[in-house]
């Protein structure tokens, strides 16, 4: 291992704190104790009400650089009594717009538009995060007519890769889906609720329940827990939790701390966990279903699972999926089904379930696509369910040894920053050799630990 590998992972650090400047440790004030319903009070001064409000006329003058306009041009006049300005776009075209103080962003709770448009289309309200250069949406399918469109911030949503936040937002905008003209009126945030965007995320989870009364929400350490299940025992799946996190922090001790808690969703039943998310992922504009076979599923920071009787303590797909969204929160990184976000994650689930892998890896190696490039598996692209023993052998490896361990530490402080977990362009920075040279060390040493 050459020396300059310890010299990328500070540069790597460092980086990273860059592009985080404003993040919060949560852990320095969360609830070390087990208690029901934490309501925390907003930080911001600013009133109940309408905190911000940029009204477009059909003589306003669009101009960088506080309004952007991308494939968009501004027609005509309107047509509607008070009528605002008419923007025709092409598919994708978008319209950016800069408010004189990005503060009432951080402080909202809703967003609204108000419109007109002489035919249906397809709109995404976006949130711009300057700091990493990506976006929180909502997309929306707008009727005929004179509408008036609210979006609350907890139902925007973000994309794979560098993950955007809400309080940092500088500016927002309208993306064409399709293309099309609307005629755009105002543009404005509302802030209804004292409460802090960590309580509100948990609210707005809770109401996603089949029945919103029967949860209890407990929230320790880096972890909230909402559950329904009456015979959960909450104490346990949270000593389950900080173990894991524990040696995760010992694994990984760059690992910035979450700005919010980590929920964890726990269900009565399997029925009422997939009810929830045809329902959780309708509010924030898109179709998510766990596979058949998915014990849980975590998406948007969010992990969920259900109870079951096989284990009546702490399942391990809890301990799995907690995993994920602990790591997608810290980093900042939306990796969902990645190479080395299961690897860990079936690490960590190990760690509490009675599954031996031996022989998974033995049965695994001796299948005809045992050795199949390494390349494809670390491209940081979702993979199959059917190589995840690959991805937790590999996991393995990197964290067995010491010097691995150290540049597996690192390097994930730069993925996140690159928002990917693509192994291949960065191999030689922290593990000194070409991949080539890795993927057979990697298989040499998988054939003799677990080939016979």
């Amino acid at each position: 291992m050459r020396n300059a590998i310890v010299h990328v992972g500070i540069l790597a650090t460092l980086l990273w704190g860059l592009l985080r400047t404003d993040i919060d440790a949560y852990a320095a004030d969360a609830c070390t104790g087990l208690e029901d319903d934490v309501i925390v009070a907003g930080p911001s001064a600013l009133p109940l009400g309408l905190i911000y409000r940029r009204a477009l006329l059909d003589d306003d003058v669009l101009e960088a650089p506080t309004a952007v306009l991308e494939h968009v041009v501004v027609g005509g006049r309107g047509t509607r009594p008070g009528g605002g300005i008419v923007l025709e776009a092409e598919l994708g075209g978008r319209l950016r717009v800069v408010p004189h103080s990005p503060a009432p962003i951080a402080a909202a709770t809703r967003m609204r538009l108000v419109l007109a448009t002489d035919a249906a289309t397809r709109l995404e309200i976006e949130l711009h995060d300057p700091v990493v250069g990506t976006r929180l949406y909502r997309h929306v399918d707008v009727p005929e007519g004179e509408q008036t469109i609210d979006v609350r911030m907890v139902d925007l949503r973000y994309d794979r890769g560098v993950i955007p936040r809400a309080d940092r937002a500088d500016s927002w905008g309208v993306r064409f889906v399709d293309g099309g003209a609307i005629e755009l009126r105002a543009f404005e945030l509302w802030r209804d609720d004292d409460l802090g965007p960590a309580e509100r995320e948990l609210a707005a989870l809770r109401d996603d329940f089949d029945d919103p009364a029967a949860v209890t929400t407990y929230r320790r350490g880096a972890f909230a827990l909402l559950s329904d299940a009456p015979r959960l025992d909450p104490e346990a799946v949270f000593d389950a939790l900080d173990r894991m996190h524990g040696s995760v922090r010992t694994l990984l001790p760059s690992m910035p701390f979450a700005h919010r808690p980590t929920p964890l969703l726990v269900f009565a039943d399997a029925t009422e966990y997939g009810r929830f998310w045809r329902r959780f992922s309708a509010r924030v504009g898109a179709d998510i279903r766990p596979l058949e076979h998915d014990e849980g599923l975590t998406w948007q920071g969010v992990a969920t699972a259900s109870w079951s009787d096989e284990y009546p303590r702490v399942r391990p797909t809890f301990v799995h999926e907690a995993h994920h969204a602990l790591l997608e929160r810290s980093y900042g990184l939306s990796a969902g089904r990645s190479w080395l976000f299961e690897g860990l994650a079936i690490l960590e689930q190990l760690e509490i379930s009675t599954q031996d892998l031996r022989p998974v890896y033995r049965r695994g190696l001796h299948r005809r696509d045992a050795s199949a490039e390494l390349g494809a598996l670390t491209d940081g692209t979702p993979i199959d369910t059917r190589r995840y023993w690959q991805a937790a052998m590999l996991a393995h490896w990197l964290t067995a040894d010491p010097g691995r361990r150290a540049a597996t530490d690192a390097m994930l402080l730069e993925m996140a920053a690159r928002g990917d977990t693509d192994l291949r362009p960065i191999v030689d920075r922290y593990f000194g050799v070409e991949f080539a040279a890795l993927s057979v060390d990697f298989w040499s040493w998988a054939w003799l630990a677990h080939g016979a």
